[in-house]
């Protein structure tokens, strides 16, 4: 996964490995009744995260040698190697959406076998311009468009997985917004013009539409075989909100990889907060929704304990019982990381979020609050609720707390 680069796809199973590993675990699971999560009421098997605390999800599992570690914890699983999984870690079978992710599928085979399904960038006479996603240029993408594609989708990648147990299907970086230049496909020696293309075209209706008719194709089939859908849906300031509203409609779990960290030191502020929360606030209680906030460090022990701090009180600031939650160093998937703030449980919400006078905001829990200063500039200062509070570090508070710019405060009481 996903958009931090692509080390991550590099170091997942290949389908067909992660399959025959799918079905020797599949019994052993049916044995021991391991794959528990929340069953709705179109019979999808989908994540039931806990109403209070912290609702965890894990961003694959191939390098976690005993998943116990996490049982308890998490409840779902991003990209699963193995359905073996803790109680209640409901697991998900990875693939990316726009991309064939057989490595023996090379350029040269699909010029031998499929010209007309390459995507590219541009009309290149020499054909040099293929749409590649982060300049990766194993995965092949290819034209989702094209029925035949569509077929070869679906029975190369999502059915062995179906196949295998898996109750959910996780697809990678899905991208409303045309991110990667896509243009248009050969038929023969006719250049077909699907999209604008290139860096201006990355807000495109026609490109959109296209997206969420494939992921509309993919949601239908899945659902009619009683098997769920994820999906990565990247978040960038060339969303249209309507676009994105309607790609978080169509599946069952929604992740978002920017989180509100977004990977840098400044994370979100200012209006780019507000668009990220106002959204995140609006489908928080319709859809799960696992949120991953990588910190500006390799490790998450080597991470601030402000940025953590920041991550944690944004969760808890938007959060409904279908919120889940991963924090992480840059990249830091496929093991198990962990740390204190991450056990923070001060109960349910009590109360919807509120602008504080301050600047902040703030939400009421059972036993505590969250509060969180967006600005990039100004200081918030918060006049709390009568008692002694102690934040996420055994510091006690009263009174006032003092927020510094872009950053973060939970509370217990």
């Amino acid at each position: 996964m996903l958009a931090a680069g692509t080390a991550a796809e590099a170091n997942a199973l290949p389908p067909t490995t992660t399959a025959r590993a799918g079905l020797a675990a599949r019994t052993d699971l049916t044995a021991r009744s391991d794959l528990t999560g929340r069953t709705d009421l179109t019979g999808l098997t989908l994540p039931d995260p806990p109403a209070a605390g912290i609702a965890r999800g894990q961003v694959f599992d191939n390098a976690i040698p005993d998943r116990s570690v996490y049982a308890g914890l998490v409840s779902f699983v991003w990209g699963a190697s193995s359905l073996a999984q803790p109680a209640g870690a409901v697991p998900s079978a990875y693939m990316p959406a726009f991309r064939d992710f057989d490595k023996t599928h090379t350029l040269a085979w699909y010029e031998a076998n499929h010209p007309d399904w390459i995507v590219y960038t541009a009309n290149t006479p020499d054909r040099s311009a293929v749409a590649w996603e982060f300049n990766n240029q194993t995965y092949v993408p290819i034209d989702f468009q094209n029925p035949d594609v569509r077929t070869f989708y679906w029975d190369s990648f999502v059915q062995p997985k179906i196949d295998a147990g898996y109750p959910i299907i996780a697809f990678d970086n899905i991208g409303t917004f045309n991110g990667y230049g896509n243009a248009g496909h050969y038929r023969g020696s006719q250049w077909v013009q699907q999209y604008i293309g290139g860096s201006a075209g990355r807000v495109d209706s026609a490109w959109s539409t296209a997206v969420l008719d494939w992921m509309s194709y993919l949601s239908q089939r899945l659902h009619a075989a009683g098997i769920g859908m994820a999906a990565n849906i990247t978040w960038n300031a060339s969303v249209q909100l309507a676009d994105m509203l309607q790609a978080v409609s169509l599946v069952d779990v929604y992740v978002d990889e920017q989180g509100f960290t977004a990977h840098r030191p400044g994370n979100y502020n200012d209006a780019a907060w507000d668009d990220k929360y106002n959204f995140t606030r609006q489908i928080a209680g319709q859809t799960l929704h696992l949120a991953i906030n990588q910190t500006t460090e390799d490790t998450l022990a080597n991470a601030t304990q402000a940025q953590i701090d920041w991550a944690v009180a944004n969760y808890l600031l938007y959060r409904e019982q279908k919120s889940m939650l991963t924090i992480c160093g840059v990249g830091e998937y496929h093991v198990f990381v962990d740390c204190q703030q991450l056990h923070t449980n001060i109960g349910a919400p009590s109360a919807a979020p509120v602008l504080d006078a301050s600047g902040a905001y703030t939400r009421r829990y059972q036993r505590g609050m969250t509060l969180v200063n967006k600005s990039a500039s100004a200081t918030a200062v918060v006049t709390l609720p009568a008692g002694t509070f102690t934040d996420l570090h055994g510091n006690t508070v009263s009174g006032q707390l003092s927020l510094p710019p872009n950053s973060g405060s939970v509370l217990a009481n």
